[in-house]
């Protein structure tokens, strides 16, 4: 049985207000989270199984981001829900890509393949209200969370 919690976090390059998280499946034929449409909501997030893509407020810049796997799902403080989502997991590693630079060496274990999840998906800004100008493209600008609580069964 797993032990709860488990998480990753690391900084993310958040490129043309975007970035993923995928499960690559060397022989999946439905293409990787690139694939997914841009979510109209900002922040937000597109998402399918084994792939999510996010939509950040922010172009250029870097996110932290915190991939957790618990079955007691709480807000970071200064963070809003902005996603809550069934997720299913292929291969049951899932790992943080850019949009140019790939792979961001952010991954998590999520304790094997073909297990559902209820996905909670949380965020916040680190910036004042119109502190980020042209000159400040790659500073820390925002945080994201995902939670993956194991669904029951």
């Amino acid at each position: 049985m797993r032990s709860f919690p488990a998480e990753a976090a690391g900084l993310v390059s958040v490129e043309r207000s975007q970035f993923g998280l995928w499960e690559k499946d060397e022989f999946a034929e439905d293409g990787d989270w690139m694939d997914l449409p841009l979510c109209g909501d900002v922040p937000g997030i597109t998402l399918t199984d084994g792939a999510i893509k996010i939509r950040s407020p922010i172009r250029e810049h870097y996110a932290a981001v915190t991939l957790e796997i618990t079955d007691k799902p709480a807000r970071p403080d200064g963070c809003r829900l902005i996603a809550r989502a069934p997720y299913r997991s292929l291969t049951g590693r899932i790992e943080a890509w850019t949009l140019f630079s790939g792979p961001a060496g952010l991954t998590l274990d999520l304790g094997g393949p073909s297990r559902d999840f209820m996905l909670h998906v949380f965020w916040g800004s680190l910036l004042e209200s119109g502190e980020q100008t042209e000159t400040e493209l790659l500073s820390v600008a925002e945080q994201f969370r995902f939670v993956f609580e194991p669904a029951e069964g």
